[in-house]
């Protein structure tokens, strides 16, 4: 379980650093900031989406499940913030230097979005998958 959580804090650093250097439009203070705001939306999402995937799950350990959960959080929340945070930060850099214009970045925020909700779909899936096969 300790490599597990090594691995996992060397993605949320990954993560962290990918997100910072998407935003180098702004000012380090505002980058953090939405480094740390963006972090608390991905874990909501996630947690969201581990509960739904787990809600009136029979397993025999009621503990081995929550342990599983919480691994998958610490797993999954730096890879979302990696794959959306970065993506939209690099937008709004460009759209705050002006090299994109208003529109542009609308559909490109948009495409992004459904991208990210395509891949949580696919991440609800595997986590209940992986859970349930597990534990189940």
């Amino acid at each position: 379980m300790t490599i597990i959580k090594i691995i996992a804090f060397v993605i949320f650093v990954i993560s962290c650093v990918t997100i910072y250097h998407n935003t180098n439009a702004f000012e380090p203070i505002k980058r953090i900031i939405y480094i740390l705001v963006g972090m608390a939306v991905m874990y909501v999402i996630t947690t969201v989406i581990c509960s739904v995937k787990t809600s009136g799950m029979i397993v025999e350990n009621e503990a081995a499940l929550k342990e599983t959960v919480n691994v998958m959080k610490i797993i999954f929340i730096p890879i979302n913030a990696m794959i959306g945070l970065s993506a939209i930060g690099n937008v709004l850099g460009k759209l705050k230097d002006k090299v994109i214009d208003i529109g542009k970045a609308k559909k490109r925020l948009i495409i992004i979005l459904i991208v990210f909700i395509a891949i949580l779909i696919f991440e609800a899936n595997y986590i209940g998958n992986f859970i349930t096969d597990l534990l189940g």
